[in-house]
């Protein structure tokens, strides 16, 4: 009966029954950090970590935190003109799904709800320094002017379309395109982006995402094996993504109370090269990313890089 129960189960959300009788969870870990990049500059969005959870009942969960600094850490007052010190710290839950168009599984959506805080209760300086004081660098001296503390609440929307780009219907080479949609205090813009990828086994996975700019939503199908899903996949991906920016609080500054703030670039490129492995029900990312101008003072791109890091149970 229990079994019976379970291939149910298994049809319903598309899982194989071994999988359905029992739990099923997907746990990510991205680190983004500008220390992975080669220009190696300790400055504007300088950190990120975020923790996901994915069910097989398709909801998801995760905790995330930003840090962002202006270029000159070693000014205790830095430039109005610079980017203001800031964290963000939010727990995340949403639902995501991939979509059935008769057979053709090509489209996944999530919808994401954020709640959390911006200012000094995300604790953004309390980790960056004490983590430069683990490295042996001087810390960042002017967390004294950061954001107040504010309510941060957004409601996020996001959408994917594969494309098959292989002729030999190997599935060689695949885009990835999507579309983002934030609304709330941390972020309101609109992310248009499109990743191409060239490897083996590429039906395992939607391509890699960014903290910032993505739902914490990984499908289950992403790591489990099977005849048709071997256990070892890779490729190598490059990115390109289009934001149009209402608002950000790391350069606008708080919603509600007065703050430091600089003018915002309406529209920010990103361009971005990297590579994934998996290998049974584990897989690993490394990244790195270009960004143009997210505020009209800001002294030129700006380079980050990241790992994520991806585990069945």
């Amino acid at each position: 009966m229990a079994f019976a129960l379970a291939a149910t189960a298994a049809r319903a959300a598309d899982l194989p029954v071994e999988l359905a009788a029992r739990s099923v969870w997907v746990v990510s870990l991205t680190e983004e950090n500008d220390k992975f990049a080669p220009k190696n500059k300790d400055r504007y969005y300088t950190q990120g970590l975020k923790v996901a959870i994915n069910r097989g009942d398709h909801t998801f969960f995760s905790l995330t935190q930003e840090i962002n600094t202006p270029s000159d850490t070693s000014n205790p007052n830095p430039s109005l003109d610079d980017m203001p010190y800031s964290g963000a710290l939010y727990l995340g839950w949403g639902y995501g799904a991939i979509l059935d168009r008769g057979g053709r599984k090509d489209c996944m959506f999530s919808l994401e709800a954020k709640l959390g805080v911006i200012g000094p209760s995300a604790g953004g300086a309390t980790i960056q320094n004490k983590f430069h004081d683990l490295i042996n660098t001087p810390q960042s001296a002017g967390w004294g002017t950061q954001l107040p503390d504010e309510l941060l609440l957004n409601f996020d929307g996001e959408f994917r379309r594969r494309f098959d780009l292989d002729s030999t219907g190997h599935g060689y080479r695949d885009l990835i395109a999507r579309g983002l949609v934030e609304l709330g205090t941390v972020r309101t813009e609109v992310a248009l982006g499109a990743q191409l990828r060239w490897g083996v086994n590429l039906d395992k996975s939607w391509g890699h995402s960014y903290i910032r700019h993505s739902n914490g939503y990984d499908p289950i199908d992403a790591l489990k094996a099977s005849e048709a899903h071997p256990n070892f996949s890779y490729w190598a991906f490059v990115d390109s993504q289009l934001e149009v920016v209402v608002r950000n609080y790391a350069t606008d500054g708080t919603n509600f109370r007065e703050s430091r703030g600089v003018t915002r670039s309406p529209i920010v490129l990103q361009c971005a090269i990297g590579t994934t492995f998996q290998v049974y029900s584990c897989s690993a990312t490394y990244f790195i990313a270009m960004r143009t101008k997210e505020f009209e003072t800001q002294d030129g791109i700006h380079f980050f890089g990241g790992l994520k890091g991806q585990f069945l149970f």
